[in-house]
Formats: C-alpha cells, sequence, structure tokens
C-alpha cells in the first residue's frame, strides 16, 4: 500500500473556509476538513449561559434559586449536541471510512465501508484500495 505517489479518490473536492483541522483519508487519499470541534467553544458557552438564565429566570416562581441549576442540564445537552455534531463529520462522504470505528474495532469498519460501497460502484483505483484494506487494514498510530 506504499505509493509514493498521492492518488486521491476525488481530486476536485469543496473548498473549505476557515476549517477547524485538514487532513487526508486514510483509504482513499482525499482531502478533508472539519468544520466543528468536539469541545465547546466561547460561543457555545455564552449560548448555554444565556439560555440558562432565561429558563431560570422563567422556572423561577415555582422553584425560587434551585431554578438555576438547570444550567447543569443545558450543559449536558449542548455538549451533546456539539459532540453528536461532530460525529456526524467523521466520516468520508467518499469513501465511506470512519475512523472513530476504524479505532474501535476494525470488523466494523470494514463492514460499514463495505455496506458504503455496496450502494456505488468503484472505479478500478477504489477496488484495489478496498482489496488492500480487507486484507491488511490501515495502521493508524497512537499517540
Amino acid at each position: 500500500m506504499s505509493r509514493p505517489d498521492w492518488q486521491p479518490l476525488e481530486y476536485r473536492t469543496f473548498k473549505h473556509k476557515n476549517p477547524k483541522m485538514e487532513f487526508f483519508c486514510p483509504l482513499c487519499g482525499t482531502k478533508r476538513a472539519f468544520h466543528s470541534s468536539p469541545r465547546l467553544s466561547v460561543k457555545n458557552y455564552f449560548q448555554l449561559t444565556l439560555c440558562s438564565v432565561i429558563a431560570g429566570a422563567i422556572f423561577y416562581p415555582l422553584m425560587g434559586n434551585r431554578s438555576y441549576f438547570i444550567f447543569f442540564i443545558f450543559w449536558a445537552l449542548f455538549e451533546a449536541a456539539v459532540r453528536m455534531n461532530f460525529r456526524k463529520e467523521i466520516p468520508c462522504p467518499h469513501c465511506g471510512f470512519d475512523a472513530s470505528w476504524y479505532k474501535k474495532d476494525v470488523k466494523i469498519a470494514r463492514k460499514i465501508v463495505q455496506e458504503f460501497w455496496a450502494d456505488k460502484r468503484p472505479n478500478a483505483d477504489m477496488k484495489e484500495k478496498l482489496e488492500e484494506f480487507d486484507e491488511e487494514g490501515i495502521s493508524i498510530k497512537n499517540k
């Protein structure tokens, strides 16, 4: 699988503006980018505080000062929403490779890629890369 030349599946991908992270897909070699982060940003904390204050003010007549503990419920909801949005961006739209599944279980990652390609007709280069992927896998180094 070690080729000196770069042969991506897609040469002309969408130009990403201000991505949080740019990288190459390990299976198809296509240039990819993430626009979101799995962490809450300053903007998210501002939104979280604003929603908590408004909800706390609404529930204040019923609960008193305890109504402002709704902050922790909103914090959990915001954290879950941001992480789900990030997880949605991980799979490659060109080849179906999901790095998070590959890190957890290689067999499931292979099954996901095969299901992705069951709907599409791969070209000769991609068939070769898929066969190499099935035979030896891709080595991802953990830091």
